[in-house]
This record gives C-alpha cells, structure tokens and sequence, in this order.
C-alpha cells in the first residue's frame, strides 16, 4: 500500500514531463521557420542599409536554431524586426505566430 502512494504520483510525474517535453520544441521549431519567412518580407519592403543589417540577425538566428538554443534565435529575430522598424507590440505578434 506504501508502494502505491509513492509510485503513481511518480508515474504522474514522469508521463507529464514525456508530454511537456516533446510537445515544446515543436513549438519552437515554427517560430524558428516563420521569423525567417516573415523578416524576408519584411526587409524587401525596407532601405538597403536596414535590409542588410536584418538578414544578418536572420542568417545568425537560423543558425541557432539548427543548433538548438531558440530563445538565443528569438533574440536575434527581435534584433532584426528592431532594425527593419516593427514596433515591440508587433514583434511579439509576429514571433507567437
């Protein structure tokens, strides 16, 4: 009966990080392929000075992100919304996405 008390919570426990953790990088990984998308067409519409500034957060960001560290990435991708003009407001709409 001891057992009992001990061992489900624990199962409890171990199923729901299973479930947490997968179900996180998949949201990561959208963010990290619709920034990209949406800074592009972004920067087609900017000066060429912003633009190139811009991409240079995205190819870093992207980078990142086949690396692993996503909240490094998201950095990046707020960097080159900032240097495109998007407001904060914005890029947290845009980055939920």
């Amino acid at each position: 009966m001891n057992r009992t008390f001990l061992t489900a919570p624990a199962a409890f426990l171990v199923s729901a990080v299973i479930v947490l953790g997968t179900a996180a990088p998949a949201a990561a990984a959208d963010g990290c392929t619709a920034a990209p998308a949406q800074i592009r067409q972004a920067a087609a519409d900017a000066d060429a000075s912003a633009a190139k500034r811009a991409l240079g957060f995205v190819t870093i960001g992207e980078k990142l992100c086949e690396a692993g560290n996503d909240r490094a990435a998201n950095k990046k991708f707020k960097a080159a919304f900032t240097a495109l003009g998007v407001d904060a407001s914005q890029q947290v709409a845009l980055l939920k996405r």
